[in-house]
């Protein structure tokens, strides 16, 4: 290289001032600045944790209502389940609950047969039928006596009685059933009315 090449090169390095630090490059620039943002105070970090904090805080809060939306959700499924068990064969009662009515005269009748063995056959085979239904939650409603209940019972006639409170039954007209608790046919009843309603005796409550 002659003394001309070298010309340009002194030139550049004499530019430089003496103690002057020489130009960092680009890439050490940027991690200079990314340092430098990472240096928070203690309030941007407290005030960083404290938003982390809500944030869990939030989280743990829907995962709250979450699970307790599931578990009524099970709650709500076993309840359907067992009512649909429990009830699957209303239908089924309702249907044969004539044919209990049909017992009922049969035995009247066979009261009146002086075959007693026919009306202990009757008898038997009706108690064997009825034992089945309750096997199923079938009951028959048990009436006499007992105070007039529109959800229960439906009245058909009426008597005017002052020896037992207003609205007592005073018979049974036709059976009544429920299954599981829940009517399957309202009994047919008849009912006293007293003339004075209000100063009749007190019934039972019960």
């Amino acid at each position: 290289m002659t003394a001309k090449e070298k010309g340009p090169a002194q030139k550049d390095s004499a530019k430089q001032t003496p103690g002057e630090k020489p130009e960092q490059p680009e890439e050490t620039k940027h991690e200079a600045a990314e340092e430098a943002a990472g240096e928070r105070t203690p309030r941007e970090m407290l005030e960083e944790l404290r938003r982390k904090a809500e944030e869990r805080d939030a989280i743990f809060e829907k995962l709250q209502h979450t699970t307790a939306d599931f578990v009524n959700y099970q709650k709500r499924m076993r309840k359907e389940r067992e009512a649909l068990r429990q009830f699957a064969v209303q239908e089924f009662v309702a249907a044969l609950v004539p044919c209990l009515d049909n017992f009922d005269h049969a035995i009247a009748a066979a009261e009146s047969s002086p075959d007693q063995r026919f009306l202990e056959g009757v008898k038997l085979v009706e108690q064997e039928f009825v034992r089945v239904l309750q096997n199923f939650g079938v009951e028959r409603m048990q009436t006499k006596g007992a105070k007039f209940d529109p959800n229960l019972h439906e009245a058909v006639m009426q008597e005017e009685n002052d020896a037992v409170p207003h609205e007592t039954i005073l018979e049974e007209l036709r059976a009544g059933y429920t299954l599981n608790g829940r009517v399957v046919r309202a009994a047919q009843v008849k009912v006293s009315r007293h003339p004075n309603p209000q100063g009749a005796p007190a019934g039972d409550e019960s």
